[in-house]
């Protein structure tokens, strides 16, 4: 065979089999559905930690991680089954709690995007629809209500 055939047909092997690099920005990867889903978390701080005591070894120096923009799924996929050189990184290591904080610090470094989770709000409670008024007391915003009373 002659070097131009095989150079085609080591091209076309490169395409067919998702070789040759690319700019990590094409998330056309098939995530499975177990790892699909929104970010779990916003704790960017707890996230920092866990990255640096986990992943910097490594991504430091090797794989840059910044602004490759991968879904929330593909990254949790990665890191959980792992490929290439990265070894998975099994819930033993990285708890699902620490795993969505890291999702969260890798979205502000551009590595997977989207939002992470907002922040919770401390027990649930209502908002409250009423104001302070001058005296102390409270308005319901019932504009019906002359504070008067009407048993006289």
């Amino acid at each position: 065979m002659n070097r131009y055939a095989l150079a085609c047909l080591g091209a076309l092997m490169l395409v067919a089999c998702g070789g040759g690099g690319g700019d990590g920005g094409d998330d056309s990867h098939d995530v499975a559905a177990q790892y699909a889903g929104p970010i779990g978390s916003s704790d960017t701080a707890r996230g920092a930690e866990v990255y640096d005591s986990v992943c910097s070894a490594c991504h430091s120096s090797g794989p840059a991680l910044e602004n490759i923009a991968w879904s929330a799924g593909r990254m949790r996929q990665q890191i959980r089954e792992g490929s290439g050189r990265m070894p998975p990184i099994s819930e033993n290591r990285v708890s699902a709690e620490d795993l969505e904080a890291v999702l969260a610090h890798l979205v502000t470094i551009g590595a997977v995007e989207g939002e992470a989770a907002p922040p919770a709000t401390g027990g649930g409670a209502e908002p409250m629809d009423e104001e302070p008024m001058d005296d102390g007391s409270m308005d319901d915003g019932d504009a019906s209500d002359t504070g008067a009373d009407t048993d006289a």
